[in-house]
């Protein structure tokens, strides 16, 4: 009894067949969706008589026409800052630092005037003897990060892991003391 070793066995070809079937059905699944249908912003006379008004829903004016067809969620487009200062200073909480962090960011964000940051992702990077010191990096993205509201309260949300946050950046061409900033817009 020979086996044919240039050919695959039954129950190799059964397990691609299940995950190609898989991804089809996904696929199918996903192109069916039919997205809810907008409220219609100007209801016929006879459907408001009839509607009896519920007390429990305030008294707040509807929406406009445009409002209801924008849509919504983080603009995919990323715009990224750069900022370097001491890592070790504005850990500690220097004022000094903490005042130039203020005047860089400033800097780098007056371009994008009349916007608002919706989420941030601060990337720090700390070199310890050449190597990036993944432990500094994170404090020091941190430590950004908790300042970014204070340095542009009309730029930056108010403080919160959830959606200002820091990482470490082991990138080999980073120069210590780097802090990139990663920006996410509200689709307007």
């Amino acid at each position: 009894m020979s086996r044919d070793f240039g050919r695959p066995g039954g129950t190799y070809l059964a397990g691609w067949l299940f995950a190609d079937l898989l991804l089809v059905i996904v696929l199918v699944v996903l192109g069916s969706e039919v997205p809810a249908a907008a409220p219609d912003p100007h209801p016929s006379p006879t459907a408001a008589a009839t509607a009896a008004p519920d007390p429990s829903r305030s008294s707040s004016p509807s929406p406009a026409p445009a409002d209801t067809a924008r849509p919504g969620g983080l603009d995919p487009v990323t715009v990224s800052v750069g900022i370097r200062l001491d890592p070790d200073a504005l850990i500690a909480g220097r004022p000094s630092e903490t005042a130039e962090l203020t005047r860089q960011v400033n800097e780098e964000i007056k371009r994008y005037t009349g916007r608002t940051a919706a989420f941030v992702m601060v990337f720090g990077t700390v070199r310890s003897g050449g190597a990036v010191d993944t432990g500094r990096s994170d404090a020091y993205a941190t430590a950004v990060a908790r300042q970014l509201p204070q340095a542009a309260p009309r730029f930056f949300p108010p403080y919160s892991e959830k959606i200002i946050r820091g990482y470490h950046d082991s990138g080999q061409d980073i120069p210590s003391g780097t802090a990139r900033i990663e920006l996410f817009f509200l689709l307007s």
